[in-house]
């Protein structure tokens, strides 16, 4: 199957409907021919998720808008050992070209699945919009080069301050900043006009929930699709170590109820251990892929 890719007309409303609804069937039809299940999870979220994204809501009840998918997804694993979901997520973000408060995502989970499966899967995904190669870059050999450490042995910790001045920021900012602020600066662009699939993430950033690598101190089984630097995919293999899992979500301030119910789940043998999942955002997969520079373009009656 061909990518939509670049060359597609999406000048009209039209146009971008018709774009997106053949992406979208594209990817059911792929997910469901490798034996995914599709299922749809609550989008009335009741509990926050602690990361300031969760718009409240009232639905018989005070609750929440839920800003991802997620754990309330991979809950499913007890029942199928492949799941996915695509539906509208919320986030009080400020609209701009490549943000918007309602988005559609396509999130999915496998059962004892490797990581190099899930990233394979994601290039597939991608590669139904986007034709282009998609080269991968180690995130923790440019911090090597950049810093001179070796994150198989150590971690960040120490390197702090000089990461710090590195990117011109304050020494007290916190890693998981920092670490954002090295992604948009160094490699980002590197990915305008073209694409790439960074990997080998650092320990230390927004996601206690991806597993590190056995046998390194600070390397994360996590990755990122970039194109034209727009990120469009994220993905990674659960951590098997619920404690430490609890400990790194904790040191973050997202250890939230939805976790605890699946570190629960897994503790007690309801849900598979080992899993993967991702996440792709539709909407910035669609603009990323066809070139269109506003998001606004497959939102459909925002008058609404």
């Amino acid at each position: 199957m061909n990518a939509l890719g670049p060359s597609t007309e999406v000048a009209t409303v039209g146009e971008a409907i018709g774009y997106k609804s053949e992406l979208l069937w594209r990817i059911r039809t792929l997910l469901r021919g490798l034996g995914f299940a599709e299922v749809v999870t609550p989008v009335f979220r009741q509990a926050d998720d602690l990361t300031g994204l969760r718009p409240p809501a009232e639905v018989g009840g005070r609750g929440f808008l839920r800003s991802m998918i997620g754990p309330a997804l991979r809950y499913n694993l007890q029942h199928t050992p492949r799941v996915y979901e695509i539906g509208a997520c919320f986030r009080p973000d400020q609209p701009d070209p490549t943000h918007s408060r309602e988005f559609s995502m396509l999130d999915l989970y496998a059962a004892d699945e490797s990581f190099e499966f899930l990233i394979a899967l994601a290039e597939r995904l991608v590669h139904l919009a986007y034709p282009g190669p998609l080269p991968r870059i180690s995130v923790a050999e440019h911090l090597t080069a950049t810093l001179g450490v070796d994150l198989v042995s150590e971690t960040l910790d120490a390197h702090t301050g000089a990461l710090a001045q590195h990117l011109h920021l304050p020494k007290n900012t916190p890693l998981r900043d920092l670490l954002d602020a090295y992604i948009r600066a160094e490699l980002e662009p590197r990915t305008l006009g073209s694409a790439a699939t960074l990997t080998d993430m650092p320990l230390g950033g927004n996601e206690p929930c991806a597993q590190r690598r056995r046998g390194t101190a600070a390397v994360l089984n996590r990755f990122e699709v970039f194109i034209n630097g727009l990120e469009v995919v994220h993905g990674y293999e659960d951590e098997t170590d619920t404690d430490e899992f609890v400990t790194r979500a904790r040191g973050v301030g997202l250890f939230n109820p939805e976790q605890q119910r699946i570190v629960d789940a897994v503790r007690d043998g309801t849900v598979p251990a080992h899993s993967v999942g991702l996440g792709i955002g539709i909407e910035r997969l669609c603009m990323a892929a066809t070139g269109v520079a506003d998001i606004a373009q497959f939102r459909q009656s925002a008058c609404f």
